[in-house]
């Protein structure tokens, strides 16, 4: 099965943009997805989820971008069937005593159905799933993500 992904989009900004959190010039998240692009891996895409990407690349859309055009982005993560996998489940529940950011509980509770890694450049975001094993996610930073698709990607199967 090929690994599947949850971005944060925060990350979406960063890769359009070509910046970190910090507004400071960083190719990262353009790198990131560049690979998951070029390397057989996809997006697991919740419709909520989906609903925020496009206003983020609609915000993005005017914006003459150093790194990644948002039309790139839209196109390779949104239109392209072998790049995402679209789900409309009802979205579950947090397991009680969860404590994410109030504003972040849409995106682990999408990732509770289908358990992707999420990729989130935001730090309280990152920490708050790492510090719950109950949530049985993993969180990692886009430079992670990098490194973790540098490591794995001869074990990434393309048919899954």
């Amino acid at each position: 099965m090929r690994q599947r992904f949850l971005l944060d989009e925060n990350i979406l900004f960063h890769a359009v943009r070509g910046v970190d959190r910090h507004n400071n010039r960083d190719e990262t998240a353009t790198r990131l997805i560049y690979t998951i692009v070029q390397v057989c891996y996809v997006i697991a895409i919740h419709d909520v989820v989906r609903i925020r990407y496009l206003r983020k690349l609609n915000e993005l859309r005017q914006e003459r971008s150093p790194s990644l055009a948002p039309t790139y982005v839209f196109n390779q993560l949104l239109k392209r069937a072998d790049k995402r996998i679209f789900q409309y489940d009802e979205l579950p529940s947090l397991p009680a005593g969860t404590a994410v950011p109030r504003k972040d509980e849409f995106l682990v509770q999408a990732a509770l159905i289908s358990r992707p890694i999420i990729v989130t450049a935001d730090d309280k975001l990152r920490d708050s799933i790492r510090n719950q094993p109950a949530l049985g996610l993993t969180a990692l930073s886009p430079q992670e993500a990098l490194e973790y698709i540098e490591e794995n990607q001869g074990t990434n199967d393309p048919v899954g």
